[in-house]
């Protein structure tokens, strides 16, 4: 028999919905600005609605098609990794109306800390490091007071959090990068998607200077021409 489905506590669901926004916060930094808006004021309204009450099954398919409506209407239908990373943002910052138990809580963080590093794939300037490290404490912090709730012991003191989770941090990083040096990869990875869309054939009447940067450093055809007689000589 399964054990029946222990109901979150308001404070660890106020920890849990606080994680969920700040995992959202270096991915928004590089969405539209209109989209970023959007999604942000959507996790906020769906955050109220799930602390108020769960939200019906129909809201949460009305709330689906209406965030994937404003990614579409934002960016397209490109393939690649604004689009990805817009619709992860987008289905987070929804995630919250399915919160009702400990159980919920923790399938929420595990899909949170998707988005701080799917940020990176954007962009990997400080502002998104120090966001993305701001989450990833949040989230391992909700996850101890989770245990803790759950157990129904008491949760310690904020420091005596911090310094347990930094324990576990010494321990973890010496095995990721002895498992980065030691373990053979692949030369390829196994999936992914195109990168960031572009502009490939010619210069736009608009572009900032890291668009100049990105258009120099492509090395793809511009341009095929084919001659009908001989070729000139190269000048």
């Amino acid at each position: 028999m399964t054990e029946p489905a222990l109901p979150i506590s308001p404070a660890s669901r106020g920890w849990v919905l606080a994680t969920s926004w700040l995992a959202l916060a270096p991915l928004l930094l590089q969405l539209p600005g209109l989209l970023a808006t959007t999604i942000a004021v959507a996790a906020v309204l769906v955050g109220v609605l799930s602390w108020r009450g769960t939200v019906m099954a129909p809201v949460r398919v009305l709330l689906v098609i209406a965030m994937l409506a404003a990614v579409y209407w934002q960016i397209g239908m490109r393939f690649g990794r604004d689009t990805g990373c817009a619709v992860l943002a987008a289905m987070l910052a929804i995630k919250a109306s399915e919160l009702r138990t400990l159980r919920d809580a923790r399938s929420l963080l595990g899909f949170a800390l998707f988005a701080p590093f799917a940020a990176f794939l954007l962009d990997q300037g400080p502002t998104t490091m120090g966001l993305a490290l701001l989450a990833v404490v949040s989230a391992l912090l909700s996850m101890q007071r989770l245990a803790d709730e759950e157990h129904r012991t008491r949760t310690p003191a904020l420091r005596l959090q911090l310094r347990g989770i930094g324990k576990l941090v010494a321990i973890g990083v010496p095995l990721a990068l002895a498992t980065f040096w030691l373990l053979p990869r692949l030369s390829s990875p196994l999936w992914g998607v195109p990168e960031r869309a572009l502009s490939r054939p010619g210069l736009s009447d608009n572009m900032s200077p890291g668009e100049w940067i990105d258009l120099m450093a492509d090395d793809s055809p511009a341009l095929r021409v084919q001659f009908t007689g001989k070729a000139p000589p190269p000048q």
